[in-house]
């Protein structure tokens, strides 16, 4: 009896695979969809090669996928249209009103200058994948698009786009991935974005975005790629960023962001790349940062961090993670640091002292107040900075009453350990 029951749970599987095949290999059925293709195939300057006028769409045209004998995606993305299409091409992609069961529709480098029409979020009701990335698209982002309750994936980055953010795609509650980075948008980040549930990326980086960042964006359980860099975003890091449990890549750098860092940032033990550069962050770093376990990559440089190192040892995976600590106002002795640390970049600061042998390969230390090290700051800089903070400076070493030397320029190695570092913090992932 097993055995039989186990025979057809295969027979239905195999039945099932069969039906699914055959539905994507069904023709096109509707007269109407394949008079849309054709207007679209016109409109943007489709050539013959990808799609071929005489033939069917659903098993010979190039990114057409069909379901049952209908059209359900639409892919040009690195097509190259006709010479006269390429000329007045458009978003001229009205014939897709008519492609009711169109699920997905990617455009990403395929050029459509114009505006997104108000329509999309009206007509194409069952759209889950939206990819307009590199498109020339100018103008608002419609707030119909907020109608696309269906949608999972929204890219519209490397475009033109102006105005607002529209606080209706906050309505868009399956979504998975909202891309609308580098272009030209203005406002706040809506405070509907936490209800966003499902979104696993979010990245609105390199606009002009102001305000400040929304607490909501705590709710968002399931957030593992952050970027809001490269904006004018002012105020604090709300403790509600320390309720990302999920996160892998935070990234505020270049705003204007300020205050402490929330300690229950460093509660994210899933946190692997943090870049919070470029702002007006001060105080101390959160102990707390460096005890999370898969941290890979810290960049808080061009600050006003201040205080004492942390003790890296407190963390076992520090020795394979690079960090960036330069251009602040950190001071003190520095302390030693693992023998294995890949590297880390301490320039700029106020650190004092003399450096220890198994650090000198792997650290970038010039610009600080440092004995026998080449290219650190004027006996005058560090006097001054360390006495109006009521601390003691060291004199380079020697007795008060003696003028050190005057350091040198940077080692070889260390201007290579600064082209490494800023290499990596430039060629983090873009999410």
């Amino acid at each position: 009896m097993e055995v039989h029951r186990a025979l057809r749970v295969v027979v239905s599987f195999i039945f099932l695979i069969i039906r699914s095949a055959l539905a994507q290999q069904l023709p096109l059925s509707s007269g109407i969809e394949r008079s849309a293709l054709l207007d679209l195939r016109s409109s943007l300057g489709i050539t013959a090669k990808n799609w071929p006028i005489k033939s069917d769409p659903c098993s010979s045209w190039t990114g057409i996928e069909c379901r049952n004998g209908s059209v359900i995606g639409i892919n040009v993305s690195g097509f190259r249209g006709t010479r006269g299409g390429g000329l007045n091409r458009r978003f001229a992609v009205d014939a897709l009103a008519n492609l009711t069961l169109l699920a997905s529709f990617n455009s990403s480098g395929f050029a459509l200058p114009g505006s997104i029409p108000d329509w999309f979020g009206q007509r194409l009701s069952a759209l889950q994948v939206l990819d307009l990335r590199s498109c020339s698209v100018i103008g608002p982002i419609p707030p119909s698009i907020g109608n696309l309750t269906g949608l999972n994936s929204l890219y519209l980055s490397g475009n033109s786009l102006t105005g607002i953010i529209p606080s209706a795609l906050g309505q868009l509650s399956g979504l998975s991935v909202l891309d609308v980075s580098r272009n030209l948008l203005t406002g706040s980040v809506p405070d509907t974005f936490s209800s966003l549930g499902n979104l696993t990326q979010l990245d609105l980086s390199s606009n002009y975005l102001s305000g400040s960042i929304p607490p909501g964006l705590g709710d968002l359980s399931n957030l593992q790629f952050l970027n809001l860099s490269n904006n004018s975003l002012a105020a604090y890091i709300p403790n509600e960023v320390g309720n990302l449990s999920q996160l892998i890549e935070l990234d505020l750098s270049s705003n204007s962001l300020s205050g402490s860092l929330p300690v229950d940032l460093g509660g994210l033990r899933n946190l692997q790349f943090v870049v919070l550069s470029g702002n007006k962050f001060d105080g101390a770093l959160p102990e707390m940062l460096w005890a999370m376990p898969k941290l890979q990559f810290l960049d808080v440089s061009g600050n006003n961090f201040a205080g004492v190192l942390p003790n890296f040892s407190s963390n076992a995976n520090v020795s394979e993670a690079l960090f960036n600590l330069s251009n602040n106002l950190f001071y003190g002795d520095l302390v030693s640091l693992p023998g294995k640390f890949r590297l880390i970049d301490l320039s700029g600061n106020y650190l004092q002292g003399m450096v220890p042998n198994d650090t000198q390969n792997n650290a970038n230390v010039t610009g600080n107040c440092l004995q026998t090290v080449q290219n650190q700051r004027s006996l005058e800089d560090c006097r001054l900075f360390y006495a109006e903070r009521g601390l003691t400076f060291d004199n380079f070493g020697y007795p008060d009453s003696v003028q050190p030397p005057s350091p040198g320029t940077a080692s070889e190695s260390n201007k290579r350990l600064i082209f490494i570092l800023a290499g990596v913090s430039g060629g983090l992932r873009a999410f």
